[in-house]
């Protein structure tokens, strides 16, 4: 897990920067401040300015760089027998007794100032999850899942309330959205479950629509097509006639799952109208999670046309993809399952060796910690576009075996 440098936030917060005033103050990406908090060194020209915004030498800003934490206290070593700090159950009591000491100050500082400390971090795990390995993510998220269940235990004003029912959804869904990835497939959906409760407990009619349109993709992975058009009609339906990513992404997810039905005519008009909507949205263009945009869009027309059978402009829209992905090689999730769509489309159109060597490699350059249940689910959608009575072919059976359960798994 990325370290936090704690000292690095207080001195942000001592000097009066937010993520965003930061970013603004430097001429970076908010994003680029975000990384930096998680343990990411700036790079030298950015040190002298970002020194000079927090009032420091650029030795005291190397030094607070080098800090993720305040020393252990011997009230700590104390309460906490000497242990090994390779055993892993120390961070596990530290972020326990952070959240006992919290709970105490709640008490007397109030629950607004303690909400907007969760509500700064849960917009880091936003920026960073779509590089994030998901098992990772899910290390990350569960402190904050706690801390939120303790404030939402206590009665809160009805403003506090919402604010906390909108946290509850986001991180409910930045969980189940990272099960689905590992294959979690009963967690997954317990926890989009979660995330709808707590939306729905909101006034806001986009986080409702958000829920339903992230959801759509479980069962479009894993389950029953219709539920995914369901589920994107219905976020389509609380999205109203208002121009959003939650509305364009549902149209999209329903579009998707149409032509993988054989609906070609609903397929086409469901992409008209996610074509038409980002074409409306006046939003910034980031990987953040939950931003869609066209790039994004890019990834389900590629599903979309292979399953229409337009190998041709599949390939076409494939390749534009790919290469707008390329300028972030963190980024890595998105283009393999690009990659795999081509795969499905060449086996379709009857090019099975070439499929299934894509395939391979595609599985292959994936780091280890990103090649999971979601990205082989896909390849293996590959070995079932191809004929069974091919299926003793050398490449597809390479295919088939990396794709195979592991025993144990």
């Amino acid at each position: 897990m990325s370290p936090r440098r704690d000292m690095f936030v207080e001195a942000c917060k001592r000097t009066g920067y937010t993520i965003d005033s930061l970013a603004a103050a430097l001429g970076v990406d908010r994003s680029t401040v975000s990384r930096w908090r998680r343990g990411q060194t700036p790079q030298a020209a950015q040190r002298l300015k970002l020194a000079e915004a927090l009032r420091l030498s650029l030795p005291e800003l190397d030094e607070l760089l080098e800090q993720t934490a305040p020393p252990t206290s011997t009230a700590l070593s104390i309460i906490w027998p000497m242990r090994s700090p390779a055993e892993g159950d120390l961070l596990a009591r530290l972020d326990q007794t952070r959240l006992l000491v919290d709970q105490t100050l709640s008490k007397g500082l109030g629950s607004v100032t303690r909400l907007e400390l969760i509500e700064e971090r849960i917009g880091d795990r936003i920026d960073s999850y779509t590089h994030t390995p998901p098992a990772e993510v899910l290390d990350e998220l569960m402190p904050d899942l706690l801390e939120v269940q303790q404030l939402a235990d206590e009665r809160q004003p009805a403003r506090v309330q919402e604010r906390l029912s909108t946290a509850t959804a986001v991180l409910g869904l930045l969980s189940a959205d990272a099960l689905m990835k590992l294959g979690e497939i009963d967690r997954a959906r317990y926890w989009y479950g979660t995330a709808r409760l707590a939306a729905d407990d909101t006034t806001n009619g986009r986080l409702r629509a958000q829920v339903r349109a992230q959801e759509t993709m479980l069962p479009y992975y894993y389950g029953r097509l219709q539920r995914t058009v369901s589920l994107a009609q219905e976020a389509q339906a609380l999205a109203a006639d208002t121009v959003c990513g939650a509305s364009a992404l549902a149209a999209a997810a329903e579009g998707r799952a149409l032509a993988r039905l054989g609906d070609v005519e609903g397929a086409e008009r469901a992409m008209a109208t996610a074509q038409r909507l980002v074409d409306r949205l006046d939003e910034p263009t980031t990987d953040a999670a939950f931003e869609f945009n066209d790039k994004r869009l890019l990834l389900y027309l590629s599903g979309t046309l292979t399953y229409l059978g337009e190998f041709d402009r599949a390939r076409h829209v494939q390749q534009e993809a790919l290469e707008r992905y390329r300028s972030d090689p963190t980024l890595v999730i998105d283009p393999a399952l690009i990659k795999l769509d081509q795969a499905v489309g060449e086996a379709i159109d009857g090019d099975i060796d070439d499929a299934c060597t894509l395939a391979v490699g595609t599985l292959l350059d994936l780091p280890a910690d990103h090649r999971t249940r979601i990205v082989l689910k896909r390849a293996t959608d590959v070995v079932q576009a191809i004929p069974t009575q091919r299926w003793e072919r050398p490449a597809v059976s390479e295919l088939r075996e990396l794709v195979a359960p592991k025993s144990g798994t």
